[in-house]
């Protein structure tokens, strides 16, 4: 399936009857194609636009780490940070030319930015659930007509945010495979186009770079209770699973085996279904962690793993 180009421009706030900012982090942004229209029917689905004209990008093979999880929520701050500015910087924003609104933590609310938006281009050929398209993005404008629609190689995948932000460290892989809908599998990350996404990572990891020297997923970190979350650099996915736990007050929270349990719980909305690559075997998520009363580890690095959407 190829990908369809669309062009158009990011965005960090706009005003309407009020200053509406967006809350960047380091794998998504605004963006305001110049024909919404080619963002209709990719996949079966249409993205959801806000009042503003803009969609929520997510940036397909890549995670970065929280940094405005509901309910005031984050990772370790300083490479989630890191992931988000280098994101601005690579689209065309200076990071120091960004005002936030007041905040107790994070400051994560845009109120003002130089420039004020930055031409740039996505190739997608997916809407995920959420109205969000999946796609890899570039800074500027593309050679090609928008809404061509390209064979994405990896001479080219190298030009995209997304390759950059893996190469410098400041992800982790996040791959999918496609989705059945409507009988049609959509989606999916292409399988060279994932292996040359884990080389950039992999070599990123080998260097120490970004996110990678505080990186705990394999390591047994400790976890007694939420906020410790706040302190930890953990594959995103599984973050974002067990701040989903802690928020669960009919979850058994008194130690990690209550995680395990309520994963179990909740086969097809919780505990992901994963194909582990070393293995060639489809598991789920607890069937690659090891829990004990206060660590758990993953027993697979993010880039041997594809999540199976439901």
């Amino acid at each position: 399936m190829p990908y369809k180009l669309v062009e158009g421009e990011v965005r960090l706030f706009y005003r309407s009857t009020r200053l509406v900012g967006s809350r960047p982090d380091g794998d998504s942004a605004w963006f305001k194609p110049d024909n919404p229209n080619l963002l209709s029917d990719i996949g079966h689905r249409s993205a959801d636009f806000n009042k503003g004209g803009f969609v929520q990008l997510r940036f397909e093979g890549i995670d970065a780490l929280e940094l405005h999880y509901p309910g005031g929520d984050h990772q370790l701050e300083a490479p989630t940070v890191a992931a988000r500015d280098f994101l601005l910087e690579e689209i065309g924003f200076a990071p120091g030319d960004i005002e936030y609104a007041p905040n107790d933590d994070i400051p994560a609310t845009v109120r003002s930015s130089k420039p004020v938006a930055a031409r740039a281009h996505i190739l997608t050929r997916a809407i995920d659930p959420f109205g969000r398209p999946v796609a890899f993005g570039f800074s500027g404008n593309a050679p090609e007509r928008s809404g061509a629609d390209l064979f994405l190689d990896t001479n080219r995948l190298d030009n995209s945010l997304n390759a950059a932000l893996m190469r410098e460290g400041h992800v982790y892989p996040g791959y999918y495979s496609a989705r059945q809908i409507n009988g049609e599998r959509v989606g999916g990350l292409p399988g060279d186009l994932r292996e040359h996404l884990t080389g950039l990572a992999n070599n990123a990891r080998n260097a120490n770079k970004g996110v990678w020297p505080h990186d705990q997923s394999t390591a047994n970190p400790q976890v007694t209770q939420d906020s410790d979350l706040f302190q930890l650099a953990i594959w995103p996915k599984l973050y974002r699973r067990l701040a989903k736990f802690y928020d669960d007050t009919n979850a058994n929270h008194t130690n990690l085996f209550g995680f395990r349990d309520w994963l179990h719980a909740d086969r097809s909305g919780r505990d992901d279904l994963i194909l582990v690559l070393p293995i060639g075997e489809l598991l789920n998520l607890s069937d690659i962690l090891m829990v004990t009363a206060n660590t758990i580890s993953m027993d697979y690095a993010p880039a041997e793993l594809v999540i199976v959407p439901r």
